[in-house]
């Protein structure tokens, strides 16, 4: 059982989530505002993140962002979760055999997953970073999140019409590649998410069948036709029944 929360961990940590979520650096009473702490609370906790080198501020602007010494935390995380030593090489050599780039999302809820790693020199979305949430239900994850995961078809619908498509299919059609996806096992997404790119994802699941990764690839239309992708469909499925049997070695908290 957890103890007593300590309060001012708490309150630091729903600052740094503000930051964190926030498209641009805030000043004092906004980060108050989107923390709901008081002004002076979130400015006392921000000069002491400040000191540790965990938020930088603009003295021009008076505004703090998350300073970049927090990957030094990150890092830390990536390592010791087994992420580097065990996914890591998983993913290089798919991305090495077929020319592509392969992500790593951790399923964070029914509609919500986070990027935890990725390899390869194609990025479809400028915007990809680790740490990043996806947008989702989209693209050839969001289809594998649907298909193995647990979500209310209300509530993925309206989700499904706010994602950001380059060509966006039905909800039908969406509908259909899931249904499809419990079949093969793999989802394909022929440029709807992004132009000019050719996504393939496959689910990582328990031992219990709960659905706790999924790994995506992202190639060239070019180098990805029907035989390229049942090859590729099939490493990245191979990769994952690694990581499936590897789970009690990793840790995803």
């Amino acid at each position: 059982m957890l103890g007593k929360p300590v309060g001012a961990v708490s309150a630091a940590a729903t600052v740094l989530r503000a930051l964190h979520t926030s498209p641009r650096p805030l000043n004092a009473s906004e980060v108050a505002r989107a923390s709901g702490l008081h002004r002076g609370t979130a400015y006392n906790i921000l000069r002491t993140l400040q000191a540790e080198s965990l938020v930088s501020f603009d003295g021009t602007t008076r505004t703090y962002a998350v300073s970049l010494n927090i990957l030094e935390l990150a890092h830390g995380a990536l390592r010791r979760s087994g992420m580097l030593d065990i996914a890591r090489p998983l993913i290089q050599a798919v991305a090495d055999a077929h020319r592509v780039s392969v992500y790593l999302s951790k399923v964070l809820g029914p509609l919500a997953m986070l990027l935890l790693d990725w390899v390869g020199g194609l990025r479809p979305d400028p915007h990809v970073a680790v740490g990043r949430p996806h947008p989702s239900p989209a693209g050839a994850s969001g289809v594998i999140l649907t298909a193995f995961g647990e979500s209310c078809e209300t509530e993925l619908e309206t989700r499904f019409y706010q994602v950001k498509w380059y060509q966006q299919p039905s909800f039908a059609e969406f509908l259909a590649r899931v249904k499809e996806a419990r079949i093969d096992g793999f989802a394909v997404d022929r440029g709807n998410m992004y132009r000019d790119a050719t996504l393939v994802s496959v689910p990582v699941l328990s031992s219990t069948w709960e659905l706790l990764l999924i790994l995506t690839a992202a190639g060239h239309p070019r180098d990805l036709d029907g035989d390229a992708v049942a090859a590729l469909s099939h490493s990245l499925q191979s990769a994952a029944a690694r990581l499936s049997d590897n789970l009690p070695l990793l840790r995803l908290g």
